[in-house]
């Protein structure tokens, strides 16, 4: 399996001026000593189908994508793909933070796809820039990218019309938005719901149920999975080892964060780090 991923942790979020931040773009191939499980995220997911043809799994549904497939997937949504066919599965995938889709098809799903066959032309290119910004990490790479993600959203709202509309964090509750910001910021640190109750002046329960109702997932798991990306970063970009990357994010035994890495990502640490190339 090959997988190429470019992380945006690195980069300073203060830059931007949009509210919709880019979280992670990836370039992968499917293979098959990859473990793909349902899994979710708090942010939104753009998957790409760049070649191959295979199968992508959301709660009870099954739907057949190929090449210039295109997935919009909203933040708590479980979901995987696997490959089919003598041709592995290609794909590019993009973590959005602060934005939710509204398919107006059904306003109800969690998920779409759309077969933009020969359209696919027009987004490819976009997605490349972005992966070559990223890649070179010069000045200004991040607020780049983030100007070719409003292109690509423009463009593929021309190619669907008026079935989609995008909707960002000014329309989420500003607690939670906060919560989520302290998050980010303290992620390293020994948090407990607790903490973030006394942070936030709200009951942990009713922060628990609001905080999930508007990402799609707890407080707590957003905790684990913003030191699991910052841990992928540390994974690809340097040589430290793997109990010292478990402590810079915050995980109390390079054990449990070996555990919790394999859980969300379908592969150790180490895994990770010798397939995924910057």
């Amino acid at each position: 399996m090959t997988d190429i991923q470019y992380s945006t942790a690195s980069f300073l979020h203060s830059a931007l001026r949009s509210s919709e931040q880019l979280v992670y773009l990836t370039s992968a191939t499917f293979g098959t000593d990859w473990e793909y499980t349902l899994h979710s995220h708090s942010f939104a997911e753009v998957f790409f189908v760049t070649s191959g043809e295979g199968i992508f799994c959301a709660n009870d549904a099954e739907v057949p994508i190929h090449e210039n497939s295109l997935v919009l997937i909203n933040p708590g949504t479980p979901h995987t793909e696997r490959s089919c066919g003598p041709v592995p599965l290609t794909y590019t995938i993009m973590g959005i933070d602060n934005l939710f889709f509204q398919f107006l098809d059904n306003v109800e799903f969690r998920f779409h796809t759309y077969a933009l066959e020969e359209y696919g032309v027009t987004v490819i290119p976009i997605m490349n820039l972005m992966l070559e910004e990223l890649q070179n990490r010069q000045q200004s790479s991040l607020q780049i990218c983030q100007h070719y993600l409003s292109v690509f959203f423009l463009k593929v709202q021309r190619i669907i019309g008026d079935r989609l509309a995008l909707y960002s964090a000014s329309h989420f509750p500003p607690e939670c938005a906060a919560v989520k910001d302290y998050i980010k910021l303290h992620y390293s640190e020994d948090i407990t719901l607790d903490t973030l109750a006394d942070f936030s002046g709200f009951n942990k329960y009713y922060l628990s149920r609001m905080f999930s109702k508007t990402y799609g997932v707890a407080p707590i798991n957003y905790l684990l999975e913003r030191r699991i990306l910052n841990s992928e970063e540390l994974l690809k970009t340097t040589d430290l080892s793997i109990s010292q990357i478990s402590r810079l994010v915050g995980f109390s035994s390079a054990n449990y964060f070996s555990q919790s890495f394999k859980r969300y990502t379908g592969m150790t640490p180490l895994s990770y780090r010798e397939t995924h190339i910057v």
